[in-house]
């Protein structure tokens, strides 16, 4: 959202509009004259009070390359603009009356960052007061081809291929998928979504703008009660879009037509249109955890690292406010993410904030409990999953707690050592429902090897054969048609043993009927030095330990801190955080002391 003119552009005069800073709930809006496409866009700003209900609109687009640049007319002077702005104000533009609209990169002076803090902290209530918002996806480059060619050879770019787009999911709202008027049944072979693919590949230009990865505009489309998407000059309402998604959500609940084994195997585009249609619309329609945010849009990204984290604080205001978080351009991103993590486990006294979805380098000098907003998960095969399945789980010995904050960057923990790591197995990726049984395969021959396989598990009754179905669901039973989606298998029950094995000879065309393979995606399988089996990310190693620590819902990996980070003399328990685990036996809890029995818990700083 924030960003510099770059220092080849002279700055115009237009800092006389911005002189005057805004206070309270001011907001400016731009007034843009009526004209038609490719006339020069002029504008004039003014100041508007938010507690006065003015009538504006607001603007949600993707700024894009800073460097490509367009010139506005703003109170006379001129104004650059990015590309991306200059088409969305062209194709807006009334052509027999003013426009007034809220558009963060003209209204908002740039290169205040008290400014820009305060203009972020009232983001929630200049979407929700606003009369409409348009989700300027992108724009087309004209041409003439007629709409009935096009699924020849579209161009996604074009026109034509973003009417295609649309009205095809117009259809996918109306209709079975697999009757629509673009897909001939009879040319669609079993397993295989060839033709389907095709036929859809306009919907590969909507979904893969940018306007669907950046952190700012999952607010923008949240917080308006109309909103309306716009490529270009084609637009049509939010609700059609929600409407496609439900439709599509009803196959996949219901695996009519095998349908989610279908898609998610071929991986076509409207496979990401759902899922990044459906974590907006979930959001429209009830509220989440600013944890939940953060984890729940990994896959978004934002140019400025600090507002993964400002981006969505609109969505959880109370919550924001309550733990003393707000936008502020004058820290660094690292102080950004420790504060946010750490006021986060204070008010809700749980560890909750430092599960992790993201993979990749962290930044220089994060701690290892502070999640890297920054880093960008793989939203569509892990995190979302993951996090669905997690929340059916209930909690693990789970206490309230209220970490002492003697260094910033530590965190004091405690519980138990639950054993260490002797064994890892090979990492599970997404990839076809083939290459997943495989890497399952290759667990059991590990499980074999070892000795292990037809051994008395250490919990409960059975042979870690008798248990090895854990770890295919992951511990969730996925019930297809149920609105919870996951209930949290029982470890000792033949029927849900029996509901998970359903079909698992045919895997390799498809999935177990209750077992939702996705859980299993950047996983690998451990094996403690007592006999413990899990499945944890695949950051851990040999020798890491599985603790399990008040305040977490899952166990946690822990690895000893290495000597160049300066341990204490005195604290030689410090670690670093390196995964949440699945640890089939004791996911049910009652391995902490009772209350009053903390002086059998051990004390872990984490770095």
């Amino acid at each position: 959202m924030t960003w510099e003119a770059p220092p080849s552009t002279r700055p115009s005069q237009d800092a006389k509009k911005n002189e005057h800073g805004l206070n309270g709930r001011q907001i400016r809006l731009l007034i843009i004259e009526p004209g038609t496409y490719g006339d020069k866009v002029i504008c004039e700003l003014e100041t508007v009070d938010l507690d006065q209900d003015p009538d504006f609109e607001a603007l949600s687009y993707c700024w894009g390359d800073k460097l490509s640049l367009e010139t506005v007319l703003v109170n006379g002077h001129n104004h650059p603009v990015t590309t991306n702005l200059y088409g969305a104000l062209q194709r807006l533009r009334y052509n027999d009356k003013p426009r007034r609209i809220w558009v963060d990169a003209i209204c908002i002076n740039q290169k205040d960052d008290n400014e820009k803090a305060h203009q972020v902290n009232l983001m929630k209530y200049i979407f929700t007061t606003a009369i409409s918002t348009t989700l300027f996806i992108g724009d087309y480059e004209d041409d003439d081809t007629p709409l009935e060619n096009v699924m020849e050879d579209i161009r996604p770019s074009s026109h034509a291929g973003v009417e295609a787009a649309f009205s095809l999911i117009r259809e996918l709202g109306d209709k079975h998928l697999w009757y629509l008027d673009r897909c001939d049944e009879a040319l669609v072979p079993p397993n295989s979504l060839t033709v389907w693919y095709r036929n859809t590949y306009a919907i590969h230009s909507l979904i893969s703008q940018p306007w669907w990865s950046r952190m700012w505009t999952v607010q923008e489309a949240v917080l308006p009660a109309y909103a309306t998407v716009q490529y270009g000059a084609v637009t049509a309402p939010w609700e059609i879009f929600n409407q496609a998604t439900k439709n599509m959500r009803r196959h996949f609940d219901r695996q009519c037509c095998h349908m989610k084994s279908k898609v998610v195997a071929s991986e076509p585009p409207f496979v990401t249109f759902y899922n990044k249609v459906r974590a907006i619309q979930l959001r429209r329609s009830r509220p989440a955890s600013l944890t939940t945010l953060f984890n729940g849009f990994c896959d978004r990204t934002a140019s400025d690292p600090r507002d993964m984290v400002y981006g969505v604080l609109g969505l959880a205001e109370e919550e924001a406010k309550m733990a003393g978080i707000e936008a502020d351009y004058t820290i660094g991103t690292l102080e950004v993410y420790v504060q946010a993590t750490r006021k986060l486990i204070q008010l809700h006294g749980d560890l909750s904030p430092i599960t992790r979805y993201h993979h990749g380098t962290p930044m220089a000098g994060l701690p290892s409990w502070v999640p890297d907003y920054s880093l960008v998960g793989d939203w569509e095969y892990f995190s979302i999953p993951l996090m669905r399945s997690q929340r059916s789980w209930p909690p693990l010995d789970r206490k309230m707690i209220l970490p002492p904050c003697d260094n910033p960057l530590q965190l004091k923990i405690s519980g138990i050592v639950l054993d260490d790591i002797v064994a890892v197995g090979a990492i599970a990726t997404p990839s076809s429902r083939g290459e997943m049984s495989k890497v399952i395969d290759k667990w059991v021959d590990m499980l074999r090897k070892l000795g292990y396989w037809s051994n008395p598990y250490p919990v409960g009754e059975g042979t870690y054969e008798d248990i090895a179905w854990m770890l295919v669901c992951r511990g969730m039973i996925w019930l297809s048609g149920n609105q919870n989606q996951y209930r949290v298998a029982m470890m000792d029950s033949a029927e849900d043993r029996l509901l998970v094995e359903e079909g698992w000879s045919q895997m390799k065309q498809s999935r177990p009927k209750h077992a939702d393979l996705q859980l299993l995606y950047w996983q690998r399988l451990f094996i403690t030095r007592k006999g413990y089996i899990g499945l944890a990310s695949p950051d851990i190693d040999l020798g890491d330990t599985v603790h399990v620590v008040v305040g977490a819902k899952t166990p946690i990996i822990l690895r000893r801190a290495p000597k160049d980070l300066g341990s204490p003399k005195d604290e030689p328990d410090t670690f670093l955080s390196v995964s949440n685990a699945f640890v089939a036996g004791i996911m049910h809890g009652g391995l902490l002391p009772d209350e009053g029995e903390s002086d059998k818990l051990d004390t872990f700083t984490l770095v």
